[in-house]
């Protein structure tokens, strides 16, 4: 399984703070009470999680060679912002949500960019930040050794079909949950 359509979760709405931490003050309530203790999804969270282990060196082997040299700084705040699927994986990982400052220009400069970097650990950043990959930076891996290049394909597919079986078994749960309420 590679994708999952998680446009099926809500929408958080980061224009209006209290709705936004409002949601996911929920989720986490939900989630304690829900997900956490499911063997399904305990399997699946560590799947997520050796998967971003063996990701992260080393894209940031790359990223810190590319991306202090870029004259063009890609991390936009409004990429910085998280989805719902996010948070339920913060949440899976055992990880706090990131203290976001949505009154910051969502046009300007990512809130966690610093002078290397994102100061956010991997598992910490919205999705579409680990899977993000400029042109400068893919050049850089293409033109490596090609067995980093394989690796990085595999691992990336790898990543992806990790998130997708943890949000499926999430889906599964909140499906249930929205179905009890009706």
């Amino acid at each position: 399984m590679i994708g999952f359509d998680t446009t099926v979760f809500p929408k958080l709405n980061f224009r209006s703070p209290d709705e936004f931490w409002g949601l996911i003050r929920d989720l986490k309530v939900f989630f304690d009470k829900s997900c956490k203790r499911l063997p399904d999804f305990a399997e699946k969270t560590s799947r997520f999680m050796a998967a971003f282990d063996k990701f992260d060196p080393f894209i940031q082997s790359y990223t810190a060679e590319v991306c202090p040299c870029c004259a063009t700084v890609c991390c936009a705040m409004r990429h910085g912002i998280p989805e719902f699927a996010d948070v339920v994986g913060f949440l899976a990982m055992g990880l706090d949500v990131p203290s976001y400052d949505l009154s910051l220009d969502i046009n300007g400069r990512c809130q966690f960019m610093g002078q290397t970097g994102c100061m956010l650990p991997r598992t910490q950043r919205p999705y579409r930040c680990t899977w993000y990959f400029c042109d400068p930076l893919l050049k850089q891996i293409e033109i490596g050794p090609t067995l980093h290049y394989r690796a990085f394909i595999k691992d990336v597919e790898e990543l992806a079909s990790a998130r997708s079986g943890l949000m499926a078994a999430f889906y599964e749960v909140w499906l249930q949950k929205n179905e009890d309420l009706s």
